[in-house]
């Protein structure tokens, strides 16, 4: 099978030679590019019917009178222009291009012109960052980027892409928060997308985290078959979406329908390939330092050392939200430490203030608990601003020192945590980098992305091997009836029969025994249309509610137990996945607590996914998770077997011990006939 990926990518961030097509003095991109290419010992030329020196650029008359065929081409030239000379670099061997936002992004011209130079590279297997992007920035290196490439940015290991150039420029401005391998605005996509930098990322060994800011994903399964790639490679994924929207929710016959859309889907995905997911760009950020400082959190054993009281209570309660509690001290640690020093019971977080001079104790303390086998990280809470002074600063300063010292001395996982979100001095910043420790800023993205590091780990779905399955059919989408969905199912379901005449309801009632539910025999949601009668206790009241029905099932009414939601939607992008959440009529008011995962999994997978559902897990014993567990994995291999079934809902599952009954079953294909 032919690999979706195109990884031909290493000349944009590796340029010795670049051209830039249309070097215009009316215009500062050429300007822009040429500044930021020979700053990294790229040669530069420009090409110009008139012009010979562009600020310093050689400039020739045209692509003829290059002596050699240059790595790159920097494309400055209008809407107009644009496809012929792309065209023409083409002819003369260049096969790699940035095309940034001049015009050929916008209007019926500007979509012409990209159909036409999408084509192009496609004829000639050239690739092409933008339109409608930066560029590329290598921070220490050459530069194919339109913007200001701070020279306090720092070269690091996290390889980044954005879809949104402002994002790019956003995370140039934090100077040297973030070690970056390559940085690239990817525009409109023309050509290249970001699967195939995720994936061109997960095999570049200077890259060691990858952090992703996505507006769509325009090939899935490319996309799914990179994030494959990448946890083969064992490196962590970072990404944040901007864009979500509930798919068909407003053509949903299931509850499933309703309660999974679109975002559902992708979230699903980065949780079947450990994919780390920020809520926003700060916590993006936060998590991009953390990761690519290159140390590992073990876990989720964490100690606060800090000089406020208050700023140590406001981590605790971060901690706990984020959650990764803060645990109490080992006892040897805690007697340690009070032996050592008047701390009259020394707790987590370890408040040192007034306790002895900060020169001599804050050293002291963080390398006991650094070096202690049952604590997986030390987090070293001083404010740090670069406006600081007098004692602030020196604080800053100190803290700085000493918690380097315990990383590098003793190989531990230390940080420097700052209440603030002020930016930290370069000074301090860069002592933090030389040694590998993460400096974090605000409590709350900074105890995401820790309680993140320790639960990554490399992460491959069981029983995902070829992303995605098959697309459904198409056609109308169809309901079936109660009855027949539990039977294409094969789920366990009360004892039922159904019955055409309000005679035939009342005989069924008394051979399955009293009490019965009678149910309208057909429509989706039948509850809402008054379809479904409970607590019929004789032959008169079961005749008479099938008499105001119409055809019916009679069912032996099951109480106790404890109400769950599974189902299943068919996402247009991603495939089937299997819903998990709170049964009943309350589904769709407790939507939040729901999971998802893609479809098909394992029964570990499945069992995960249950306990990952607090409200339901909790109200579980291990054989009721394993009942649900069983019914999912039954639900997500239906779905990849049958590519015609557009939704699954079973609501309620009533689970009691490890039996699980599908009181309600509704299956909904597309194309099927009734």
């Amino acid at each position: 099978m032919t690999s979706p990926l195109r990884l031909d990518l290493e000349p944009f961030l590796e340029p010795r030679t670049a051209v830039v097509l249309g070097a215009s003095p009316r215009s500062n991109v050429a300007g822009q590019f040429a500044r930021n290419l020979t700053a990294g010992g790229c040669r530069v030329t420009g090409t110009h019917p008139t012009i010979r020196d562009l600020d310093g650029m050689p400039v020739v008359p045209s692509l003829a009178d290059l002596a050699t065929i240059p790595d790159l081409a920097c494309v400055g030239l209008g809407v107009g222009t644009i496809v012929a000379g792309v065209a023409d670099a083409l002819l003369h061997g260049i096969r790699h291009f940035v095309v940034p936002g001049l015009g050929p992004e916008t209007g019926p011209a500007g979509a012409d012109a990209r159909a036409r130079l999408a084509e192009l590279c496609d004829e000639y297997g050239a690739a092409m960052v933008g339109p409608n992007c930066m560029g590329v920035a290598r921070p220490g290196g050459a530069s194919a980027w339109i913007g200001t490439v701070l020279r306090s940015v720092r070269p690091g290991r996290v390889g980044v892409l954005v879809q949104s150039g402002s994002f790019g420029e956003a995370l140039i401005a934090m100077g040297p928060r973030v070690g970056i391998r390559g940085l690239v605005s990817s525009g409109n996509e023309i050509v290249r997308d970001a699967a195939d930098w995720l994936a061109f990322y997960a095999g570049d060994p200077a890259t060691a985290v990858i952090g992703l800011m996505l507006e769509t994903v325009r090939r899935p399964d490319a996309f799914e078959t990179a994030l494959r790639v990448a946890a083969e490679a064992a490196k962590p994924v970072i990404a944040v979406k901007v864009g979500t929207s509930q798919v068909g929710a407003e053509r949903a016959l299931a509850h499933s329908g309703a309660i999974a859309g679109s975002d559902r889907a992708f979230d699903a995905l980065c949780r079947a390939y450990g994919v780390v997911r920020s809520a926003d760009y700060g916590d993006w950020v936060e998590a991009l330092e953390l990761f690519g400082r290159g140390r590992r959190l073990r876990g989720p054993r964490l100690v606060v050392v800090t000089n406020s009281g208050g700023e140590g209570e406001h981590a605790a309660d971060a901690a706990e939200r984020a959650g990764v509690p803060l645990q109490a001290l080992p006892d040897d640690l805690a007697a340690q430490l009070d032996s050592d020093w008047d701390f009259h019971g020394v707790a987590n977080p370890i408040d040192y203030y007034a306790v002895a001079d900060q020169p001599l104790i804050l050293p002291a303390v963080v390398e006991a608990a650094a070096v202690h086998p049952a604590i997986d990280g030390v987090l070293l809470n001083i404010d740090q601003s670069l406006r600081f002074e007098l004692y602030e600063h020196d604080s800053g300063i100190l803290a700085a020192a000493v918690a380097t010292a315990a990383a590098r001395d003793h190989d531990a996982f230390v940080v420097l945590l700052s209440t603030s979100t002020a930016d930290a001095s370069e000074g301090v910043l860069d002592t933090c980098a030389a040694a590998g420790v993460p400096f974090l800023k605000g409590h709350g993205p900074a105890f995401r992305a820790l309680a993140a590091a320790a639960a990554w780990r490399p992460r491959l779905p069981d029983d995902r091997t070829a992303p995605p399955p098959r697309p459904a059919a198409s056609g109308d989408l169809v309901a079936l009836p109660e009855y027949d969905s539990r039977r294409l199912l094969g789920l366990a379901g009360p004892r039922e029969e159904r019955a055409a005449t309000p005679d035939e309801a009342a005989a069924a009632a008394v051979r399955i025994g009293f009490p019965v539910v009678i149910k309208a025999d057909g429509p989706a949601h039948k509850e809402r249309v008054g379809g479904v009668a409970l607590g019929i206790v004789d032959a008169a009241a079961a005749r008479a509610a099938a008499a105001r029905m119409g055809p019916v099932i009679v069912c032996e009414e099951i109480r106790g137990g404890v109400e769950v939601l599974c189902g299943l939607v068919r996402d247009p992008d991603f495939g089937p996945m299997v819903v998990v959440g709170v049964g009943g009529g309350w589904a769709e008011p407790l939507a939040d607590a729901a999971r998802t995962a893609l479809a098909p999994l394992s029964g570990a997978e499945a069992e995960a996914l249950v306990r990952d559902v607090a409200c339901v897990a909790g109200r579980l014993d291990d054989r009721g998770i394993a009942a649900v567990a069983n019914v999912l994995v039954v639900l997500g291999d239906a779905a990849v077997a049958d590519p015609s079934i557009h939704e699954i809902d079973i609501n309620p599952l009533r689970v009691s011990g490890g039996d699980a009954v599908a009181l309600d079953a509704l299956v909904v294909r597309q194309g099927a006939k009734p």
